[in-house]
């Protein structure tokens, strides 16, 4: 399966709606978070950049920042495959108080690689006990799904 962030439906790529796709991640230690990954299974675009965003969770869904920082990266040519974003130079520490976190992906800015592209997925399976979140344009309510997108982090715990 794959979660598409625009779907065949929408007619045309607008970078202004700052669509998120995300997961949770439950923090049972203190953790140094030093990156985040997640598998690519189509990408029809030259260039795409994204901000990283971690959110605090209250009644099922994301809340409010925990990282205030802007962490952008860019995914060049079409590139497919597991993508590391290195979060090592953000500082990003998490008690085990915080219990869950919501660690997302936004759409900034896209260049496709032709006229029709559209496309850009991220792998994931039906989960009953995994929770990824979504929203369609900035500031928008959180949808909140029992799917596993893949994504994971890397982090030094004690």
């Amino acid at each position: 399966m794959h979660s598409n962030f625009y779907s065949y439906y929408e007619k045309d790529i607008d970078d202004r709606l700052s669509k998120e796709r995300g997961m949770k991640f439950k923090m049972r230690r203190n953790c140094h978070i030093k990156d985040l990954n997640f598998n690519i299974t189509s990408n029809d675009f030259k260039s795409l950049k994204f901000r990283v965003n971690f959110y605090k969770i209250k009644d099922g869904f994301p809340t409010d920042f925990i990282v205030k920082k802007n962490i952008v990266f860019e995914i060049k040519d079409n590139f497919l495959g597991w993508f590391k974003v290195d979060l090592e130079p953000y500082e990003i520490f998490f008690n085990k108080e915080i219990e869950e976190v919501a660690v997302t992906i936004q759409w900034l800015e896209s260049v496709k690689a032709n006229e029709k592209s559209k496309y850009f997925a991220i792998s994931t399976a039906t989960s009953p006990t995994h929770t990824a979140y979504f929203r369609e344009k900035s500031m928008d309510n959180w949808n909140k799904g029992g799917q596993n997108l893949s994504f994971y982090l890397n982090a030094m715990c004690e």
